[in-house]
């Protein structure tokens, strides 16, 4: 069969040609002199470079990326990024840490030419041409440059005298078919350039060992490396290479290593004077020796060793699986990389142990076929991980991003992962994501664009796993061979999605639409379910529902009684549409041993829900498993169903100490219909309190990012809280902008020892914004309350309007600066309704306090202990209005110390109980704050204000009495975490 495959590629070749469009590319030769000053870290060289013009139009300039100069300052795409990212590591550096490239003096053919920069990015230059550039004619440019290496904040740097010098030499941006490709340095995206042909000379001290782009000319070096190698094998452990990871001084001598190398788009070189050096190789099926290294300081010295076989198994396979690597060597370098665990670069990567495989092979999709990565980030990315996944899963079907679940079997036993394949345990990021609409599409979006998680998730994870079962759907022979001629006609050429669809199109002679166009360019979230069977003799016919907004093949499989899959068959490509009778197909199995019919048993597709994905053959409705209860999380199984639990503690001063446990649906990936049961025994009051919710989780397709019905049920300190609620997040991007999200609930609680019970109907709107260096929010709250009817059963009502805006700024690395502006008014008054200057009454008990009923004289509720909401003063005043209150609230850590200082100012008309009056009056307070657990466990101890008879403490105890806390014990919860992590 393989043969066969073989032959029809190779006849198809000729069609294939003539199929494609005619295209063009520009060439760049370079010739670079470059010089390391490893006291300064400062690159001082020369470049000289022939541009060829194959394009139809004359150019008139070029553009130039001087990716130096992102590392400049902070007004960089960089180090916007950064901030997004969450990272103020690069908005702090000082001069001396940051980078540049300066000294530029550009000529064609001999000729001045000038610069004119990019007006938002220093990193973007257009050298005009003194004359414009003919198609088909050649330029010679040259230029002397000056580079200050900055420190490692990315994939340029430097720590101490380690050296990872990428991105450094004036370099023409891509021109194409679709225009100019001028991109700005980014951290989160990667790169698109020219091919061509690099002769580099470096000159550095004798002492560094260097591993670079091309093929390493010196044959005196070539010697010293060979040497290095040598010395190198005969250390078999750890212990053998020690823990000295300091410097030793640079040779007084110098030495200019020179590198030669063609048909690559780029040049990256690493130097360090620790390095120790292995070198091996693979022979490819077509005989040609391809030499392997690696080169790493002491630091996971035994990883390294190991690694050079992983650098061997990724030339091997990828070889065979994709196509022949056409250049002499591999190297994987260590190095403090800042950038994720590894970066590529023709024939050199740097990159950690684990990640050497992914590294290496992306010589073949960013590196050989070299497609526009800043723009479609998954057919370097995504594409690669399919094949390093599938090297991994040779020998462990269950390798992968979550494969440490299941090294122990004990442990993967406990969480429901036992048994579950690669493709299972692969898809639970994207899962996580997806099920609260925080995903995004694979192919669409800009790398820029994605939030950060999701690059890794979506980008990397999805795709793979998409190209997995378009594997599994196309037969593996038909993939490998569709992928092979992909490679074969689009290296060196800069592929976009369309060719890569075209090719694999041609090649199995199949439409794809529906997968490049639908499962690749949206959001969709595929369901699939087995709708009716009918058992015939020697025949299962099955039905199978297609409940997707867009159409799916499916894998379908006959098991035996034991699990055993017997019979699989696909479904054609089909569904999607509003006729009923389209969105579902037929197939048709043997009889014989079947026990039961299962949608996927491999978890190819992309589905969200498995749980009609079986029915056993006796029978009318689908399975349902004997259901498991796991602690903590589980995966969505097809063969199982889980409830999840984590045991739960609490206490307050009525309830005393209680013991209980939370019962929950997956808190990994969320399903339409959820519930927690949280019961927690009261062994004071010896009843039973807790929490209990059902909530129905909807996704909208556009607008709405997800719909939340939700009924909870409260129960602590003998209250009970009734509340349901409607909550909408938008916008239906989660990364590209304002965070907004609106709310209705109506809130009943009874106090079971009064006897009383109120009401309150709210409307919410909330919004969010920031990135790592400033931050803000509004919430704006309409309540409407009701208590009891009083004795002439007159109900009490009152209309409360309330809004709060927050602002953050970091001031250095980890220090803040904060302030909160609070205005509340009453629309309707009422005597039973109040505003509190020194924090809320908490009347939809949302907030967890220790002492509610004010039983201690320590912890009582509002003097003690506070909300930090309406007023917000962190000093106790007892101050209440019922009508209008306004307070600014600021705070500001301090620098050395983890204390925080802060000053409270608020103004309003308060109601005082003595003399039954109300004043307008205005109070202050000032004081240290203690972050004894961050943003959790507060105290306030306040040093001036109010609260006070002469704006000071008179006493010990006046000073003591006054000190109060605040506790945000939802803060930990794992819902709260998990969503606030998935939406970075």
């Amino acid at each position: 069969m393989k043969k066969f495959l073989a032959l029809s590629l190779l006849l198809a070749q000729p069609l294939l040609g003539l199929a494609q469009s005619a295209t063009w590319q520009q060439q760049v030769n370079y010739s670079i002199d470059v010089a390391l000053d490893d006291r300064q870290h400062v690159l001082t060289g020369r470049e000289e470079l022939e541009y060829t013009n194959n394009s139809p139009q004359p150019l008139a300039f070029i553009w130039f990326h001087l990716w130096p100069n992102a590392y400049r300052d902070n007004s960089t795409a960089f180090a916007r990024q950064q901030l997004r990212n969450g990272s103020r590591k690069f908005q702090f550096a000082t001069a001396s840490q940051r980078g540049f490239i300066d000294g530029l003096e550009f000529h064609v053919n001999g000729q001045a030419a000038r610069l004119e920069y990019d007006a938002s990015n220093p990193d973007m230059a257009k050298l005009v041409l003194p004359q414009a550039l003919a198609p088909g004619a050649k330029a010679t440019i040259t230029t002397p440059f000056r580079v200050k290496i900055p420190d490692s904040f990315s994939r340029f740097g430097h720590v101490g005298q380690g050296y990872q010098i990428t991105q450094w030499y004036p370099k023409p941006a891509v021109y194409d078919q679709k225009g100019w490709h001028p991109m700005p340095y980014l951290d989160q995206g990667e790169f698109y350039s020219e091919f061509g042909s690099f002769d580099v000379r470096i000159t550095l001290p004798a002492n560094y060992t260097v591993g670079a782009t091309g093929v390493l000319q010196n044959p005196e070096e070539q010697q010293r490396l060979d040497q290095l190698a040598a010395a190198t094998a005969s250390k078999k452990t750890q212990q053998d290479f020690g823990t000295d990871l300091k410097f030793p001084a640079s040779a007084a001598e110098t030495k200019t290593l020179r590198y030669v190398q063609d048909r690559v788009h780029d040049f990256a070189w690493f130097a360090d004077k620790r390095f120790n050096v292995l070198k091996s190789g693979v022979t490819l099926p077509s005989g040609k020796q391809v030499t392997s290294w690696v080169m790493f300081t002491n630091k996971d010295a035994q990883q390294w060793i190991k690694g050079l076989q992983d650098v061997n198994d990724a030339l091997t396979y990828y070889s065979q699986w994709v196509g022949e690597y056409p250049y002499a060597s591999a190297t994987a370098v260590d190095g403090a990389l800042s950038a994720g665990s590894g970066m590529e670069y023709p024939m050199v990567t740097v990159t950690q142990p684990s990640a050497i495989v992914h590294e290496v092979g992306h010589n073949w999709f960013y590196g050989i076929l070299g497609s526009n990565e800043r723009d479609f980030p998954w057919m370097d990315e995504g594409v690669n991980s399919y094949v390093e996944n599938r090297i991994a899963e040779r020998n462990d079907p269950a390798a992968g991003q979550l494969s440490f679940l299941t090294k122990s079997p004990k442990i993967a036993t406990k969480l429901g992962v036992e048994g579950l394949p690669a493709a299972a345990l692969n898809q639970i990021p994207y899962q996580a994501a997806a099920s609260r609409g925080l995903d995004q599409p694979v192919s669409g979006p800009k790398s820029g664009e994605y939030g950060k998680l999701n690059y890794g998730v979506i980008v990397y994870g999805k795709t793979a796993s998409l190209l997995k079962y378009l594997a599994g759907y196309l037969g593996q022979e038909k993939f490998d061979a569709a992928m092979q001629a992909y490679y074969q006609r689009w290296q060196f050429r800069h592929p976009y999605p369309e060719d890569m669809q075209a090719v694999f199109e041609e090649t199995t002679g199949q439409k794809l639409d529906w997968f490049f166009q639908n499962l690749l360019t949206t959001q969709n979230h595929y369901e699939v379910a087995l709708s009716d069977m009918l058992v015939q003799q020697g025949t299962v016919k099955v039905l199978v529902r297609n409940d997707s907004p867009a159409p799916l093949a499916v894998p379908v499989a006959t098991l035996d009684a034991q699990g055993k899959v017997l019979e699989t068959r696909w479904t054609p490509v089909f569904g999607g549409t509003e006729d009923e009778e389209k969105d579902e197909t037929q197939l048709n199995f043997r009889r014989e041993g079947v026990a039961a019919v299962v949608i996927d048993p491999e978890y190819l597709t992309p589905q969200l829900n498995r749980r009609d994905d079986q029915r056993q053959l006796e029978g009318s409705f689908p399975t349902w498993e004997p259901l498991q209860v796991k602690p903590l999380a589980s995966p969505e199984r097809w063969d199982r169903h889980f409830i999840n639990w984590v045991p739960v503690l609490g206490a307050n001063t009525s309830d005393k100490f209680m013991l209980g446990a939370a019962f929950y649906t997956n808190l990994l990936t969320p399903k339409r219909l959820n519930f927690l049961a949280m019961p927690m025994y009261s062994f004071n009051q010896k009843e039973v309190n807790g929490i209990g919710s059902v909530s129905l989780n909807v996704l909208p397709q556009r607008n709405v990012r997800q719909l939340v019905t939700k009924v909870q049920l409260t129960r602590f300190e003998r209250f009970t809280k009734l509340e349901p609620s409607i909550t909408l997040q938008l916008p239906h991007s989660a990364y590209n902008g304002v965070q907004q999200w609106a709310r209705l609930a109506t809130t009943s609680v009874q106090n079971e020892d009064e006897n009383l019970t109120s009401s309150i109907q709210t409307l919410e709107y909330g919004a969010k914004h920031g990135n790592a260096l400033q931050s803000w929010s509004a919430q704006a709250e309409l309540n409407f309350l009701t208590s009891d009817a009083n004795s002439d059963n007159t109900a009490r009502q009152a209309t409360l309007l309330r809004a709060t805006a927050t602002y953050g700024r970091y001031y250095s690395a980890k220090k803040q600066v904060r302030a909160r502006l609070f205005g509340g008014t009453f629309l309707k008054s009422s005597n039973d309704f109040l505003m509190g200057l020194s924090g809320s009454f908490d009347y939809r008990r949302q907030h967890t306090y220790l002492d509610r009923q004010q039983i201690s004289d320590a912890l009582t509720a509002q003097v003690h202990q506070t909300d930090d909401r309406d007023g917000g003063f962190k000093g106790y005043v007892p101050a209440v209005s019922r009508t209008w209150l306004t307070t600014l609230n600021l705070e500001a850590d301090l620098p050395v110390t983890s204390l925080a200082v802060y000053g409270d100012l608020g103004v309003g008309e308060v109601f005082n109980a003595t003399a039954s009056t109300t004043t307008t009056r205005t109070y202050y307070g000032a004081g240290l704050i203690l972050p004894l657990a961050k943003n959790i466990l507060r105290l306030y101890i306040p040093v001036a204000g109010s609260q006070f008879a002469n704006g000071l403490p008179e006493s010990r105890r006046d000073f003591t009495s006054n000190i109060r806390f605040v506790l945000h014990l939802e803060q930990l919860s794992p819902f709260r975490l998990l969503d606030e992590q998935l939406a970075r």
